[in-house]
């Protein structure tokens, strides 16, 4: 297949388009709460800056797909255009993830009206480890 249409296949698609819009959502709120004395302009661009920056640790991640796919039995890998297409996949979800952690972690009501769940949950969770 040519890496446009491995490209089509790993992120076309209800459920991987709207993968795609919470990272694109998860950027937004992040730059909007961290910079909420700033204007509209100034959260945009941060927001464009951490999905481009989700987007540069997917294109790393498929590039090193790539290379590790070579170490494997010629008849077992995929091709080279699989193997980046799910690199790029996998780096973009994994960046926002990231970002969702520090959003969570470091800003106030990062989640809204689902904070307190969350709150609470981490609460349980460190008191069954503690």
């Amino acid at each position: 297949m040519s890496m446009e249409s491995e490209i089509k296949a790993k992120f076309g698609g209800f459920w991987n388009s709207i993968v795609l819009l919470l990272v694109i959502v998860i950027c937004l709120r992040f730059s909007s709460l961290e910079l909420a004395a700033e204007n509209l302009v100034e959260r945009v661009h941060c927001a464009l800056h951490l999905f481009l920056g989700c987007v540069a640790a997917g294109v790393l991640l498929g590039i090193l797909r790539i290379f590790l796919a070579f170490s494997n039995q010629t008849y077992t890998r995929a091709p080279a255009s699989a193997n980046f297409a799910q690199g790029l996949k996998y780096g973009i979800v994994g960046g926002g993830l990231l970002i969702l952690i520090v959003g969570v972690l470091q800003l106030n009501n990062f989640l809204g009206v689902f904070q307190p769940i969350l709150t609470g949950l981490l609460a349980k969770l460190t008191a069954v480890f503690a």
